[in-house]
């Protein structure tokens, strides 16, 4: 055998030496471990505390509830800025669970102190979500 000879041999063999592991590396084969599909771990949600916004104008009462973490909406209308809010559900106090964007209903009477300009924003600019109450 010729010199060109051996070293081609000697290439073909480093190279598949060199390959051969990277072959069973990205194929790596576990012993008898049987496939259990993955089930996602149940949570526990957090809890938020509904804020008290009862008799301050409406404008102040979304700011207060968009901080806490909660969607809003105001039952029959009439969601103008300078607006009091005369009632809430649910009350303050009142612990729930985080389920995204917990939905707080407002009712509002309007402010005779101040007009009433433009178009009511009666909602949140957010999508809200059922109100859960947290276990005591």
């Amino acid at each position: 055998m010729d010199s060109s000879s051996h070293r081609l041999i000697a290439i073909v063999t480093l190279a598949f030496l060199t390959a051969v592991p990277f072959a069973f590396a990205a194929n790596p084969r576990t012993a008898a471990a049987p496939k259990v599909p993955l089930r996602q771990a149940p949570r526990a949600l957090p809890t938020l505390v509904v804020p008290d916004v009862l008799g301050q104008p409406y404008v102040v009462a979304e700011g207060a509830l968009e901080d806490a973490g909660l969607a809003w909406h105001v039952s029959g209308g009439n969601g103008f800025a300078p607006a009091i809010v005369v009632a809430q559900f649910p009350k303050p106090g009142t612990h729930i669970l985080n389920t995204g964007a917990p939905l707080v209903t407002l009712k509002v009477k309007r402010n005779p102190a101040y007009p009433q300009r433009g178009k009511p924003d009666n909602k949140s600019p957010y999508r809200g979500t059922a109100v859960r109450l947290a276990a005591s």
